[in-house]
């Protein structure tokens, strides 16, 4: 299915209006279980390829009896796993499934404490000058926002946002700034309240890496640069912390021991949906009591509702009363 964007979106130097995603249903005795998974650019994932494996895995899967979602991860076809963003939508499926099975959401059957969830931010897209303040005025009193960059106008978007909020930054820079950049903007950024700074540099610049991990005294969060469970060893030498998205990883519980792993390592964890659905943001949210930052906007950026799940009272996470990740899909 196509989402619109409320606003139109800068990736990559190209402009979206329209994210083009892919809903996954599994039903067992009368319950159905939901995933997405969504075209991605910077990670080279095709929505044709996406629905290809998954349609290629059909017929096993009808004659396949969920019994949790461990095993249902070592019956995936071996054509899903080079495609984990197709992986995610199954297995994220399944372990939605799984859940209204069992009659419980996932976080209570993983034994996670909701008292823990942080905040989730609101993030501003990358845009002109202009445009960044028409999007926080639309939404003008959160407590933390993720600020998309990578314009010559990065610095006046973040001092004039400053004068309108004291609310905390936290910056996606999607490997557009140089490290000459980074040093010379280091100590203003910090004055300026940037409470993390997610993939800086290019994702392969590990000896410029290197040198700004040294030096900067704000924790730094890969992104492109972790982008399968191999990656994590290296980025605990280079990073402060690691973004965990599921479609990644290849679905939920991939990313549960990628999360545990990466504590191991000494690095913080961050989960987001990029532009996803409740679908997908409802499965994350799972995850939230575990992980130190988050970020669970995607469906107040689209301007479709395809089903109810988890909600955001300004950053606070409402977690949703259905069992599974807790969505109930409903397409309009």
């Amino acid at each position: 299915m196509d989402l619109p964007l409320k606003h139109v979106m800068t990736v990559l130097n190209s402009t979206i209006s329209v994210v083009r995603a892919v809903i996954v249903e599994l039903e067992q005795d009368g319950l159905r279980g939901y995933g997405e998974a969504y075209e991605d650019q910077q990670f080279g994932i095709k929505i044709e390829n996406v629905a290809y494996a998954l349609e290629h895995c059909r017929e096993g899967l009808e004659r396949y009896a969920l019994a949790d979602p461990v095993a249902f991860g070592r019956f995936i076809s071996p054509v899903l796993q080079k495609i984990p963003a197709a992986q995610c939508a199954l297995e994220m499926a399944a372990c939605d499934l799984w859940g209204k099975l069992r009659n419980r959401p996932l976080w209570k059957i993983w034994d996670y404490q909701p008292e823990m969830t942080p905040l989730s931010s609101y993030t501003l897209g990358l845009d002109s000058l202009f445009r960044v303040m028409e999007k926080f005025e639309e939404c003008p009193d959160w407590p933390i926002y993720r600020v998309k960059l990578g314009l010559h106008e990065d610095m006046e978007i973040l001092r004039e946002l400053r004068k309108r909020t004291n609310a905390i930054f936290r910056l996606d820079i999607n490997g557009t700034w140089s490290l000459k950049k980074m040093l010379h903007n280091l100590d203003e950024l910090q004055s300026l309240g940037v409470e993390l700074i997610e993939q800086p540099l290019h994702y392969d610049d590990w000896e410029g890496m290197k040198i700004l991990k040294e030096k900067c005294p704000i924790p730094i969060f890969a992104d492109e640069s972790c982008r399968c469970d191999a990656d994590l060893e290296r980025c605990a030498d280079f990073f402060d912390g690691v973004n965990l998205k599921p479609v990644k990883f290849g679905g939920m519980y991939p990313t549960k021991i990628a999360i545990a792993k990466a504590k191991y390592l000494g690095l913080k964890t961050m989960i987001g949906n990029t532009i996803e659905s409740s679908v997908a943001a409802s499965a994350m949210s799972q995850f939230a009591p575990v992980v130190d930052f988050i970020y669970i906007d995607g469906p107040l950026l689209i301007d479709k509702k395809i089903g109810s799940g988890v909600q955001l009272d300004h950053g606070k996470i409402l977690f949703s009363d259905e069992n599974g990740t807790g969505i109930k899909f409903q397409y309009r």
